[in-house]
C-alpha cells in the first residue's frame, strides 16, 4: 500500500473511532469506550510513523464536534493552538461533548496533560 494511501485509511478509521467513542460513553459502555481509545492510539501513534499528522488534523474542521475535539485532544502536543481554539468551540456544545472538550482545555491549560 502506498504511504498516502495507508494515512488516508488511518484517518478515516481513526474518525470512526471517535464515533464509536463517543457511542459508548453514551450509553456508558465503559469496555466498548476503552476498546475505542486503544484503537484511536494504536491509530494516531500509526499516522506519527508515517508522516499523517498534519492530514489528520484536517479533521480539526470536521462538522462532526465528536471527530475534530478527538483530533484535537489527540494532536494537542503537535499543534496546540489550532487544538485549544476548536476545543474551545466544542466547549460551547451542550451536553456531554461540551463538558468533555471544556475538560479537556483545563486539563491543557493547568499543565495537567504535560505528565
Amino acid at each position: 500500500m502506498l504511504q498516502q494511501e495507508k494515512v488516508t485509511k488511518l484517518v478515516g478509521w481513526f474518525a470512526k473511532a471517535a464515533v464509536r467513542h463517543a457511542e459508548a460513553l453514551e450509553v456508558m459502555a465503559e469496555d466498548l469506550a476503552a476498546a475505542e481509545v486503544a484503537d484511536l492510539t494504536r491509530y494516531y501513534r500509526a499516522l506519527q510513523r508515517e508522516g499523517g499528522v498534519a492530514e489528520l488534523l484536517c479533521l480539526l474542521e470536521d462538522p462532526n464536534p465528536v471527530v475534530a475535539g478527538m483530533v484535537a485532544v489527540y494532536a494537542m502536543r503537535e499543534a496546540p493552538e489550532r487544538c485549544v481554539a476548536t476545543l474551545t468551540v466544542i466547549a460551547r456544545e451542550p451536553g456531554l461533548i461540551g463538558f468533555r472538550a471544556q475538560t479537556a482545555l483545563e486539563r491543557w491549560e493547568s499543565g495537567e496533560w504535560e505528565s
